[in-house]
């Protein structure tokens, strides 16, 4: 997987900057060109019958506030070191299709975006959205997480001692995802831990759980290239999904879980699988989507 272009949303809130931040360590590791993207929706809300009185009301505050944009947008730029090219692209429209439009014609391999929690009553998550329309790679990064840098902390370990936690689990979409995670190890360079959850049955037959822990192991160990030993490792645990890939994330101080992202249906309570939406809303790293129709495209890797 190359990342040559990351596009990353920006509103100017907290949070985009702070997501700005991140996409700009990426870019820093991989050398990608890094595009901001504004959104101004100026069109008047549907349940206004009377559309005059919107525009009366706010129309000229919208214009005021698409007038702020160039100098708010210098300010980002402003934060970007040396070395990295960047460039903006404001639009109009419903943000969820011009963020998408916009990342098909760049193209885009990766999108910077954070998450302000579930879809709900009283709110529809547009990063629960992205990450299964989008052509490409969605890097997310729920609301409580705040630190300043993260791949480029200053009191990391090497690179090359900071690890990815990759949970596979022998789909064409899971063994897609760890080639793209072997791909990104070559260019960051980042350790990977490999994790494959065995689903607890409880029937109590300890014995077959083992048998199926240790087969699962070797079928791993068998997909990792020569060139990454030392750098890649792998476990097998027994129990839930979501909740074994949180707690081994935590347990491997994991700078971010690549994953694949399940599509589920067209209805919004069915966008996500359980396991996918319970990590991302989870998880306290950044987690790394892979769409299915990405990954299909990926060659697999050794042994798959």
């Amino acid at each position: 997987m190359e990342v040559k272009t990351i596009l990353c949303p920006v509103d100017f809130s907290s949070m985009s900057q702070r997501n700005v931040r991140m996409a700009v360590e990426v870019c820093k590791r991989v050398g990608a060109r890094l595009v901001l993207h504004h959104n101004l929706d100026v069109r008047p809300p549907g349940f206004l019958s009377v559309a005059w009185m919107w525009s009366e009301d706010h129309e000229a505050g919208e214009e005021q506030k698409a007038a702020e944009v160039p100098a708010k947008l210098q300010e980002l730029f402003d934060q970007i070191p040396e070395g990295v090219e960047y460039e903006a692209k404001v639009t109009r429209g419903p943000l969820e299709e011009t963020l998408l439009f916009v990342a098909r014609g760049l193209p885009a391999d990766l999108i910077v975006m954070g998450s302000h929690g579930k879809s709900g009553s009283e709110h529809d998550s547009l990063t629960e959205k992205i990450i299964i329309s989008a052509p490409c790679a969605v890097l997310t990064i729920g609301e409580g997480y705040v630190p300043e840098a993260v791949f480029d902390a200053p009191d990391n370990d090497p690179a090359d001692q900071m690890t990815m936690l990759v949970p596979v689990d022998f789909t064409p979409q899971g063994l897609g995802v760890l080639g793209a995670a072997i791909d990104l190890a070559n260019d960051m360079p980042h350790r990977i831990e490999v994790l494959h959850v065995v689903v607890q049955t409880g029937t109590g037959d300890v014995a077959q759980e083992e048998r199926e822990v240790e087969a699962a192991r070797q079928r791993l160990l068998s997909m990792i290239p020569e060139t990454l030993t030392g750098q890649v490792s792998v476990q097998v645990k027994v129990g839930g999904p979501a909740e074994t890939v949180l707690a081994t994330a935590k347990e491997v101080g994991a700078l971010a879980i690549i994953m694949g992202a399940h599509g589920k249906g067209m209805l919004k309570r069915f966008l996500f699988g359980t396991t996918t939406m319970t990590i991302l809303h989870g998880a306290e790293c950044p987690v790394w989507f892979m769409p299915e129709a990405l990954t299909k495209e990926l060659p697999g890797v050794a042994g798959g």
